[in-house]
């Protein structure tokens, strides 16, 4: 694999991990207010959906090569979503819905 595509896979987990976590914390609000059975069912079927998507894209990326690299910065991209999420959300408070 060249180190042309490494990098193109590494950016596309990151940010896989990044749009990973900020649909899980979208995904565990919503889900709150069902019964603990559909909260399981909906989240195997979520986290099925989740990990297909990111089988697609490395299969379109790099013909489906899969590294232990990869799915760390997934890991990274994923952390470093909920303090982006707290910033992102504190920034349209601020500036989106501030009355003059």
């Amino acid at each position: 694999m060249s180190a042309n595509l490494q990098l193109i896979c590494f950016l596309a987990s990151f940010l896989y991990g990044i749009v990973f976590g900020l649909l899980s914390m979208f995904h565990f609000n919503l889900i709150n207010k069902y019964h603990k059975i559909f909260q399981l069912l909906i989240s195997l079927v979520f986290i099925i959906d989740i990990v297909l998507g990111y089988i697609l894209l490395m299969y379109h990326l790099n013909l489906g090569i899969f590294h232990i690299y990869f799915l760390i910065f997934i890991l990274i991209g994923f952390l470093l979503s909920f303090p982006l999420h707290k910033y992102v959300k504190y920034v349209f408070k601020k500036y989106l819905f501030h009355s003059k």
